[in-house]
């Protein structure tokens, strides 16, 4: 995961679920409530980003109907 170290910085792993619909979900947060979800498909062929400010275990429970996209990394 070192390729994703930007937006990950200065989070710690809280949840992961594996094969579901077709993805794997990876659960960060900050210290601040701020939160990425990472979804990768099962294949490991692409990486998707949802990121947010608080609410992390409502949206972690509603990860699947999550808006994903690609980080702006800079």
């Amino acid at each position: 995961m070192e390729k994703f170290k930007n937006i990950t910085e200065g989070t710690r792993i809280v949840d992961i679920a594996n094969e579901e619909g077709g993805y794997n979900y990876y659960g960060f947060i900050r210290h601040n409530g701020e939160w990425v979800i990472m979804r990768e498909t099962t294949t490991q062929t692409q990486y998707r980003f949802a990121l947010g400010a608080d609410n992390y275990s409502t949206n972690w429970t509603n990860r699947a109907s999550l808006s994903y996209g690609l980080p702006t990394i800079g």
